[in-house]
């Protein structure tokens, strides 16, 4: 509403001043012959006045209609731009009809002491209808096509912002995958069990590198799922607890119906990234995972949690989750939420809610 306003301030003196022009063109038009022609032509003749008058009203009518009546159109159509000018033009059609009448039966017989006669002054009450018209029309046009412009700059504005919050967020879920501690302490890894136990070791490597041929093209691929995901992290999962011998144990707990649901890439996966590095990981002892993915009639929830050290004591700077974030409002806009919180038994719990039926989901 502030928007509509704001459009009407910046452009209702322009449109006054037309108004007024057509005033004066009109009353020109119509008194310039009889000067032309008359013997002694007066400046102002009584008839003159009244179609002053009849165009002065007619004009501030057909402003006032552009002020205060398009903007109640436009709330009530704020994309069709037919509704709002058929019922705009008929507003303004029975408006000066009345003020033709008005004027003609009232104060044309008051100012030249003489009943009016129709047919004389049928083509100046033609005129003041049809430009009347015409200038409510070029106005209401003008205003949609300057509001349509603003519109698509700021479509422009906000799909080039969240064009940049999506190549960030993908660099960050790049960064995530090749994760130089990652990487590089599951290759140690693999190093040291070759010296000791080469099966164990191969079992490592295959691990890794069916993690990295399936996370590399997750990105690239828009049919992205809640089961691509699960196998994903089921796969990194394996590799940390593989790495960290029994320190790390997780259970994942997924519905059937919800694995063909569709979600970002990596989201799922982040946060268990997040709850490995920031919760169990700096935990003396043991750690444990959860994950629960349910699909309702209304919405499908994803749960991360864990019994690591807590928000408190963790030292994630929160990049992680402002990606997950992006790109989820990215994807499914005001439908999805990620809620982070303390758990209930320590640890953090992080919960997707995502509306079905919007976007992919």
């Amino acid at each position: 509403m502030h928007e509509q306003y704001r459009r009407l301030r910046q452009w209702q003196l322009p449109g006054f001043a037309w108004v007024l022009l057509a005033v004066c063109v009109l009353s020109v038009h119509a008194i310039l012959p009889a000067w032309i022609l008359a013997d002694k032509p007066t400046l102002l003749a009584p008839v003159h006045t009244v179609l002053v008058v009849l165009h002065t009203l007619d004009a501030l009518f057909v402003w006032a209609c552009v002020i205060w009546l398009s903007p109640l159109l436009e709330r009530r159509y704020p994309q069709d731009l037919a509704p709002r000018m058929v019922v705009g033009l008929l507003a303004v059609l029975f408006g000066v009809v009345l003020i033709i009448i008005a004027v003609y039966l009232y104060l044309f017989p008051a100012v030249t002491g003489r009943p009016v006669q129709l047919a004389s002054q049928y083509m100046d009450a033609y005129r003041a209808l049809m430009v009347s018209i015409f200038i409510y029309g070029w106005l209401l046009m003008r205003d949609y096509a300057n509001a349509q412009a603003a519109r698509a700059l700021s479509l422009q504005v906000r799909t080039d912002a969240l064009a940049t919050d999506v190549d960030r967020s993908e660099l960050a879920m790049l960064e995530a995958l090749i994760e130089p501690h990652f990487l590089f302490n599951t290759l140690a890894h693999v190093k040291r069990l070759y010296r000791t136990d080469d099966a164990a070791a191969d079992d490592v490597l295959k691990n890794l590198i069916a993690y990295f041929e399936r996370a590399l093209p997750a990105l690239r691929k828009a049919d992205w799922s809640v089961g691509d995901e699960i196998d994903l992290v089921v796969l990194y999962l394996n590799l940390i607890e593989q790495r960290c011998g029994g320190r790390l144990r997780y259970n994942v707990s997924v519905s059937p119906p919800s694995t063909t649901c569709q979600l970002p890439a990596l989201t799922i996966a982040t946060l268990v990234e997040n709850a490995v590095r920031h919760g169990v990981g700096p935990k003396p002892g043991s750690g444990m995972i959860l994950i629960a993915v349910t699909l309702s009639e209304r919405e499908l929830s994803i749960v991360v949690s864990d019994d690591g050290v807590g928000l408190r004591l963790s030292s994630g700077n929160g990049l992680g989750l402002a990606t997950v974030r992006a790109r989820l409002r990215g994807t499914f806009g005001a439908d999805a939420s990620l809620l982070v919180a303390p758990g209930a038994s320590g640890g953090v719990c992080a919960t997707i809610r995502i509306a079905i039926g919007s976007g992919h989901a």
